[in-house]
């Protein structure tokens, strides 16, 4: 049984959410007020079971729009709340033992997925790791494994946990709604979705997974919906001296949408993000 335990909460994911079309999960809104309290549902779900199962910490990295999203009143007051410093997920070197994702979606261009998105829903087009699609899960298990930290647990809707268990192998998951559209989704009895969370997290927690991080060096490749950011991006990018470049395009020349980065380590990998 893993002590110390890490839990990951954005927000798209969770059950009873779809948000509405044309706009992201803002602050504020009718749908994040749902969004937020459901998560803490979730989440309380699995503390209250991992407790109960000898866990000796269990805290909360809320990362939902900067952070700031679930009331601490709502939550059960055992979980200790944290707030980052320094680069993505630098804070839990040394402190945790494993991670958990909840409220996590599919990432952007996935037909179906509910508010599917990659980092920024305004201007993102993709990301590609190796030419191959990565999601905000496949980057935030990436840098936790490269802690030493192994990602157990997913929770969130059925085309998310597909590509959970794509980017973790042998990651547990919870599936909280069928995706139907990016704003329609069939959702779970919350009562029956609770009991499976609880059930399926200590089940997590348990399994002798290993951290699976990234081989280096490496492609990352960055698409934008407007030419404007992503020069802005690679002009950024090359100032800190990685290299990167527009790739070469049969058509348009150099593809400006576009900005593909040489990656030799995971301080450089999460620069590119």
């Amino acid at each position: 049984m893993k002590k110390r335990i890490l839990l990951l909460c954005d927000l798209e994911g969770v059950n009873r959410v779809v948000g509405v079309p044309y706009e992201g999960l803002g602050k504020g809104s009718e749908q994040w007020e749902i969004a937020r309290r459901q998560a803490a549902l979730e989440l309380n779900a699995a503390a209250d079971a991992l407790f109960a199962a000898g866990a000796e910490v269990v805290a909360l990295w809320d990362n939902h729009g900067g952070g700031n999203n679930i009331d601490p009143a709502d939550l059960d007051q055992r979980i200790t709340l944290v707030k980052p410093e320094g680069p993505r997920l630098s804070f839990a070197a040394g402190k945790y033992d494993c991670v958990c994702f909840f409220g996590y979606h599919a990432m952007e261009g996935t037909l179906g997925g509910v508010l599917a998105h990659t980092m920024n829903s305004k201007c993102v087009q993709h990301y590609k790791l190796n030419g191959q699609y990565i999601g905000e899960v496949d980057m935030d298990a990436a840098i936790a494994a490269s802690h030493g930290i192994p990602s157990c647990f997913f929770a969130g809707g059925d085309i998310a946990c597909a590509q959970a268990r794509r980017a973790v192998n042998g990651i547990v998951t919870v599936v909280t709604k069928k995706e139907l559209t990016r704003n329609s989704a069939e959702f779970r009895d919350n009562e029956e979705l609770l009991a499976e969370i609880r059930e399926k997290i200590v089940e997590a927690v348990n399994a002798p997974l290993a951290p699976a991080g990234i081989t280096f060096p490496c492609t990352m490749e960055k698409s934008f919906k407007r030419v404007e950011d992503a020069a802005a991006y690679l002009a950024r990018l090359q100032k800190a001296g990685i290299q990167a470049e527009h790739p070469a395009d049969e058509i348009l020349g150099r593809d400006g949408h576009t900005v593909i980065s040489q990656v030799g380590d995971m301080e450089t990998f999460i620069r590119c993000i």
